[in-house]
């Protein structure tokens, strides 16, 4: 096998290990570069390595940013005496060309931004040995949040931001590591609204569900008074409140009367306040029940349906029959498939109506969720949308 050939065969085996090499070829001159930073334990190096195509030639120059030049024999020794080279942190934004394609090196330069990337106070940056997976996280200003990247294609793997926001096709027109972290950044400061919005309510209401809320969930469903709840859910996170969704939970002798305070209410919101703030003077209340405390959680409810607190779909039980001598609670997705095996059972304008499955008492309407789609315009225009989705008779 000819020199060249074997050089290359060396070459492509250095650039699976040092990721960061881009490789230029210099034909006039016959000689090659390696070109790029090495990243050597927590250490990004600028490093240049030379190598001539000649087949006469047997040295091969390697020169660091410290202007460390040594000559070795054997291409495959780089990897091994670069782990012997210190040298402190260089940042750099210079473009290397590639001309010739190896590996497809023309995704490489992520490297190069890495390194420049890598001290920065405003976050903290997490590489894996093979340097193919990276994660921001810990934000100066955003300590929960995060975000993985597979390299060098600088594909989104996960992400901190709400599971509702496609990440990848908002970003999809942005080229390089540094514009897509930037672009996450100002979604971090255009989403505070919508956190903050939540803050309160997961600090001072006692949230069934989620369980555990994260960054990631766009809703929160809480303690109203007895064998009632509120869901709040923000459909789009980056305009929370023109597109928040109000579902109030429980039987219906508890959840009309609350419908019309509701109503009232909104004449009365108030755009400075949060919507936490809000909910308190709409319903007139000094707080909602409070969350239990961390030492003394309160025991699972059971649905009287499957036996189980957790639904396949993940939801609670949270329906509770209309009878007020009646203290059973369902999943509202058992209580679905609970109706489809009566006869009795209609539906009328996408309202379920059925059976209690234990008191089988017939009343005027039980078991609604009542949905408010509430639309907060600059000119303080509010519009009401009701939508009954479920009901038991």
């Amino acid at each position: 096998m000819e020199r060249s050939e074997v050089l290359k065969t060396e070459i492509n085996q250095v650039l699976e290990q040092c990721l960061g090499l881009l490789p230029t070829d210099h034909s006039r001159t016959n000689e090659m570069y390696l070109q790029g930073p090495i990243k050597i334990g927590n250490k990004w190096i600028q490093t240049k390595v030379q190598l001539s195509l000649l087949t006469n030639s047997e040295n091969i120059n390697i020169q660091t940013q410290r202007e460390h030049r040594i000559k070795i024999k054997k291409i495959s020794e780089i990897s091994k005496l670069m782990e012997n080279i210190s040298g402190e942190n260089q940042r750099t934004q210079d473009d290397i060309i590639c001309n010739i394609d190896l590996s497809a090196n023309h995704n490489r330069s992520v490297y190069t931004e890495i390194a420049s990337l890598w001290q920065s106070e405003d976050y903290d940056i997490f590489l894996n040995k093979n340097c193919t997976y990276m994660r921001f996280e810990k934000f100066a200003y955003h300590k929960q949040h995060y975000l993985e990247l597979a390299l060098p294609s600088i594909q989104i793997l996960k992400h901190s931001l709400p599971s509702c926001i496609d990440l990848q096709s908002l970003v999809k027109e942005l080229t390089g590591l540094k514009p897509l972290l930037q672009k996450f950044l100002v979604f971090l400061e255009e989403l505070k609204p919508f956190y903050e919005n939540f803050t309160d309510i997961d600090e001072l209401c006692q949230v069934v569900q989620p369980s555990k809320p994260t960054t990631k969930e766009n809703w929160r469903m809480f303690v109203l008074k007895e064998r009632v709840f509120l869901k709040i859910e923000f459909k789009d996170p980056f305009a929370p409140l023109s597109t928040m969704v109000v579902n109030v939970v429980g039987p219906t002798e508890k959840v009309g009367p609350l419908r019309h305070i509701f109503d009232d209410g909104l004449r009365d919101w108030d755009p400075n306040l949060n919507v936490h703030k809000n909910l308190l003077r709409i319903f007139d209340l000094c707080f909602f029940p409070l969350p239990s405390a961390i030492d003394s959680e309160p025991l699972p409810i059971f649905c009287h349906i499957c036996c189980c607190h957790n639904s396949e779909l993940g939801d609670i039980p949270i329906v509770s029959c209309d009878n007020a001598n009646c203290s059973l609670i369902f999943h509202t997705s058992c209580l679905k498939k609970w109706f489809t095996t009566l006869k009795e059972s209609k539906v009328f304008l996408h309202v379920a109506f059925g059976f209690c499955p234990f008191c089988r008492t017939v009343s005027q309407g039980s078991f609604i969720n009542l949905t408010i789609s509430i639309l907060l315009f600059p000119e303080n225009i509010y519009n009401v949308q009701r939508d009954a989705s479920i009901s038991l008779c």
